[in-house]
């Protein structure tokens, strides 16, 4: 199978799911899959709802939104609170991405085998991305299951890859 790749520099962390780290692997996939609905989001939701947000910049607001979120990390990295993202047993560096792949720079994956992983997404909220990938060979998975969200998010993701590597080979040619 020949699988076109765009260029991408990303981090992923990944685990095999068994038995035994299923549920767990799904109720953070739910947690981090739902990161809209976070408590200020839910405030600013209620507000919107009555309208009283109509005069109110969105692009000002979510640049507030997320600025409360980075000192609320700040806090809790002074107060020594831990993250509470799972520790997954493997890391990697995504050389090259698509709409349905990944691939990596290390040889990490086992055909046919279904993988948890979380991906650091460099979108506006940058963030943390949840996915499950079934291993294709040994340095390619197939995304398997994710979020609309953050479906929406990987495909301009990859879109954006895509046309910086058109601009990239049209700079070569001109």
């Amino acid at each position: 199978m020949n699988i076109r790749f765009v260029p991408a520099s990303l981090d992923i962390t990944f685990e095999e799911v068994l038995s035994s780290n299923r549920s767990i692997f799904r109720n953070e996939y739910d947690t981090l899959s739902e990161y809209e609905n976070d408590d200020i989001k839910e405030w600013i939701k209620k507000l919107k709802a009555k309208g009283q947000l109509e005069d109110t910049d969105r692009i000002l607001l979510t640049l507030l939104v997320e600025l409360h979120k980075k000192v609320d990390k700040i806090e809790a990295i002074l107060k020594d609170e831990e993250s509470n993202l799972l520790k997954l047993q493997h890391s990697s560096k995504i050389v090259g991405i698509n709409f349905d792949y990944i691939k990596t720079n290390n040889y990490n994956f086992l055909e046919d085998t279904l993988y948890y992983a979380r991906i650091l997404l460099p979108v506006f909220p940058k963030r943390e991305m949840p996915l499950y990938l079934y291993g294709i060979s040994n340095d390619t998975a197939k995304i398997h299951l994710i979020s609309q969200k953050n479906l929406e998010d990987w495909n301009a993701l990859v879109t954006a890859k895509e046309r910086e590597k058109i601009r990239e080979l049209k700079g070569v040619k001109s």
